[in-house]
This record gives structure tokens, C-alpha cells and sequence, in this order.
């Protein structure tokens, strides 16, 4: 009876280890690489299984690296510049997922066919199932932070400096006045003039702008233009006395500043050709009886008028007498008109309300979501 015992021990010993010794395949499969390509495939084993791994180069010499890795970072094989691997075996400590990885470096195509196989540690894991799924863990963090909270408003006193204007001047500013002769036609002197202006320059400041508003002219021929001239000074006069706040003190000023629109003129006398210029080039050709460029120009006994575009530089007045044997004297006048303003720093009071906050320590719930790789069963 003892003896039939031993025999059925060494018989279950031996069918053990028979069926230990037999493979399973689990993929058999041929995987094509490009230039710095790498591939991956998952599987899961049971504790105990032995996995059997066969890889060989069908194109191509090498494989850059291969690599088995117990996941999630345990590599248990790695192989490099691997041409063909035979029966390389692992055993399985632990259920668990692998990770089996080929990179490959080359410029070509790498072909490369591979096996792996398990070795069930018993009859009990012979149909465990090698694939896997997503698992989703949950992870649950606390972060600490701060709020302000509004408490309320106080009131807080303070002075603002305001630079505000204090008053506008205008100045009037004779820029050119002069009696001109301008010879005849058939006269052996030229009977042409050229007459230089130069418009005043502006200084600014923190607590001063000063700028030209515009200026005006007056060109008039003879004692007939003078004796006009007078009359609009006369008639300037007389509107002082009765108007306090009259922006001019001259006709040429009212003109510039826009007060005045029209000015006496004479009816009778001799009248003269009068040209503005805007540099000193055109105005050498003007004299030189050559082809000039001008900005304005007109003719009379007498003539005003008014120019708030150009108000900065130099510009030119050309002078042309056509009578055949009579001379000119032509009376010219040029004023500006300059605005200054000034400023003053005022100081105020004033009064703003600010909030008034409690900072507040808070706590704030996240939940991470990572998907794992798990085995199926």
C-alpha cells in the first residue's frame, strides 16, 4: 500500500512537470521600423509564467535596442544592436502588464519577425488571458491658497497738482516793414525785388506753449495805398475805444486772427505784380527771370491777405513792376500773430475711497484622472 503511494507522488511529480514544459503561444508577428521609430506592444502574464522570447532580422542587420519592461519601469531585458534572440526567458514574479519595445536608428527598413510564448506555472493559469485594459485612477490633491475678502471702504485723503491754464496773450509781431522801389520796364536797373521774411520762433515749456496762429500781409503801391492804410488803422482805432476785448490792436492782426475780412483799399494809382516764394532757390529764379515756384501770388494797387499753413522758416516776397517807364515804391508789411499760453499747478484736496480686504486661507479640491495600463483579468 505504502509503495502505491510513492508511485502516484512520482507520477503527479512527473505529469507536473511535463505540462510546466509546454508553451503557449501568445503573438507570433513580423514588424517593419522606419528611421527613429519605435513600436510597442502590451501583455499581461500570471505569477509564476515563464515568458519565452524569439526575435530574428528577416530585413536588414540589426535592431537598434530591444527591450522587455516590467511595468511601469522595470526593465527586465534589454538587447542592443540585436540581429536574432533565441528562448530569452523571464520569469514572472508578480501578476502583471510587460512591455515589449523595438527601436530602431536606421535610415531604412528594418524587418524583424518575433515570438513570445508563456509557460504556465500550472494547470490552474493554462488559459489566462494576456491582454489588458484601461484603468482610470483617481487621485484626490489639496492645494492651499489665499482669497481677499472685502471688509468695506475707508476714506483716504490726498492733493493732486492739476496744471491748469492761467491766461492766454496774444502778441502781435511786425515781421517786416518796409517801402520797396521797384524800377520800370525799360529802367536800366531790374525791375524786379526780392524781400526776405523770417517768421519768429516759438518757445515751449512745462508752464508756457507758445505757437504762430497765422500771419498777414499788406502790399500797397504809392501815397494812394499808404493813405488807405491809414484809414484801416484809423478805423482799428476808434473800435478799441468801444470794444474792450478785441483780439488785435492792428488791421494786419485783425486779418491774421480771422476779426477782420476786408480791408480799404485804394482806387487809383499805379499797381505792382507780387509773388510768394518758399525758398531761396525759386526766389533767385524769380529775380533771374526764370521759371520759379511760388505759394501765392496776385496783383494790384493793394493787396492783404492771410496764411496759417506755413508758420515756421523763411519765405520769400518777389516784387515785378510791368510799366514800361514809371517807377514803383511799393509799401510792404508782414506781422504775425503768436499765441502764448500759460500754465499754473494748482493744488486740490481730495478725497477716494479704497477697499479694505481679510485675506482669507482656503483649501481647493482637485481630482487627477491617469489611465493605466492593467491586465484583463
Amino acid at each position: 500500500m505504502k509503495m502505491n503511494n510513492v508511485f502516484l507522488v512520482i507520477a503527479l511529480v512527473v505529469s507536473f512537470n511535463v505540462f510546466s514544459q509546454q508553451r503557449i503561444v501568445v503573438t507570433e508577428t513580423t514588424l517593419s521600423l522606419g528611421f527613429d521609430q519605435v513600436a510597442e506592444v502590451f501583455y499581461s502574464f500570471a505569477k509564476g509564467d515563464e515568458i519565452v522570447f524569439n526575435m530574428n532580422m528577416i530585413q536588414g542587420k540589426h535592431i537598434k535596442a530591444v527591450e522587455i519592461v516590467e511595468l511601469p519601469n522595470n526593465v527586465v531585458f534589454s538587447a542592443f544592436k540585436a540581429m536574432v534572440l533565441r528562448d530569452k526567458r523571464i520569469k514572472v514574479r508578480n501578476k502583471g502588464l510587460y512591455a515589449f519595445r523595438f527601436y530602431s536608428s536606421s535610415l531604412t527598413n528594418r524587418v524583424c519577425r518575433y515570438r513570445i510564448d508563456r509557460v504556465p506555472v500550472s494547470p490552474a493559469t493554462k488559459n489566462f488571458n494576456t491582454n489588458w485594459k484601461w484603468h482610470i485612477v483617481r487621485d484626490t490633491v489639496y492645494t492651499p491658497y489665499q482669497q481677499d475678502s472685502l471688509m468695506g471702504y475707508r476714506t483716504v485723503k490726498y492733493q493732486e497738482t492739476v496744471r491748469e491754464l492761467k491766461s492766454t496773450k496774444l502778441e502781435e509781431i511786425m515781421l517786416f516793414e518796409k517801402t520797396q522801389t521797384v524800377h520800370s520796364f525799360y529802367n536800366e536797373n531790374i525791375s524786379r525785388a526780392v524781400l526776405k521774411v523770417d517768421l519768429p520762433a516759438v518757445y515751449n515749456t512745462a508752464m508756457k506753449e507758445e505757437q504762430i496762429l497765422a500771419w498777414a500781409y499788406w502790399i500797397g503801391v504809392g501815397q494812394e495805398s499808404r493813405e488807405a492804410y491809414k484809414k484801416n488803422l484809423s478805423s482799428i482805432t476808434k473800435s478799441l475805444g468801444k470794444v474792450a476785448d478785441l483780439y488785435y490792436q492792428t488791421p494786419l492782426a485783425g486779418i491774421a486772427v480771422g476779426e477782420i475780412s476786408s480791408l480799404i483799399t485804394p482806387q487809383t494809382g499805379e499797381d505792382v505784380n507780387y509773388y510768394f516764394i518758399s525758398d531761396y532757390q525759386n526766389a533767385q529764379l524769380f529775380y533771374n527771370k526764370q521759371q520759379f515756384l511760388q505759394f501765392d501770388n496776385g496783383k494790384g494797387r493793394a493787396a492783404y491777405g492771410r496764411n496759417d499753413r506755413l508758420i515756421k522758416g523763411t519765405f520769400y516776397i518777389g516784387l515785378l513792376n510791368d510799366n514800361e517807364w514809371r517807377g514803383i515804391e511799393v509799401d510792404i508789411k508782414v506781422m504775425a500773430v503768436k499765441q502764448a499760453k500759460i500754465y499754473e499747478n494748482v493744488i486740490y484736496k481730495r478725497e477716494r475711497q479704497e477697499p479694505e480686504y481679510l485675506t482669507l486661507n482656503k483649501t481647493r479640491m482637485n481630482i487627477n484622472e491617469t489611465k493605466i495600463r492593467v491586465p484583463v483579468e
